[in-house]
C-alpha cells in the first residue's frame, strides 16, 4: 500500500467549509453604519491558524469600510480549526477567506435594478471569395458583422 507523501497537514474547520459558511451566516452582524449607507461588498481578510487551530492575527486586505472590516476580524478571529500533528513541528498556517455583506429584502431589490444590463453581442460570419490558387492550397476570408 503506497503512503501519502503529505508532510505538512493544513488545519480544517470542523465540518468543512459548509459549515465555516453557515457559522459566518448565522454570526455576522450587520454594521449600523453600512446598513445606513446601504454598503455591499466582500471584505478579504488574511489571517493567521497556530499549532492549536487558534487564528492569532487577521488583517484585511481589501475592505469596504463603515464598520465592515471590523466586523469581518472580529468574525475571523473566532474560528476555531482542527490542526493535525505534522511530526512534531510547531507549525502556523496562513489562509484566507471572504465575507461578503449583502443587504436583504427591498434594499437588494432596488440595487439589483439600479445596475448596468450587459447586452448580448451576436456576430455572423460571411465567407468571402477569393482566387484558389493552385500552389497555397484552398482558401477562404470571413468579416465578422454586429
Amino acid at each position: 500500500m503506497k503512503r501519502k507523501n503529505n508532510f505538512i497537514h493544513q488545519p480544517t474547520y470542523p465540518g468543512g467549509l459548509k459549515a465555516l459558511r453557515q457559522y459566518v451566516k448565522e454570526n455576522l452582524v450587520y454594521p449600523k453604519e453600512a446598513l445606513e449607507q446601504k454598503i455591499q461588498g466582500s471584505v478579504h481578510v488574511k489571517y493567521i491558524v497556530n499549532e492549536t487551530g487558534t487564528v492569532i492575527s487577521a488583517k484585511v486586505l481589501h475592505g469596504l469600510g463603515h464598520g465592515c472590516d471590523e466586523e469581518a476580524i472580529r468574525l475571523v478571529k473566532q474560528f476555531k480549526f482542527n490542526v493535525k500533528k505534522t511530526r512534531g513541528l510547531k507549525l502556523k498556517h496562513n489562509k484566507s477567506i471572504k465575507i461578503h455583506f449583502r443587504l436583504a429584502g427591498n434594499s437588494q431589490q432596488k440595487i439589483k435594478n439600479t445596475a448596468k444590463v450587459i447586452t448580448k453581442i451576436s456576430y455572423t460570419t460571411v465567407a468571402k471569395e477569393k482566387e484558389i490558387s493552385k500552389d497555397k492550397g484552398g482558401g477562404y476570408g470571413y468579416e465578422i458583422r454586429y
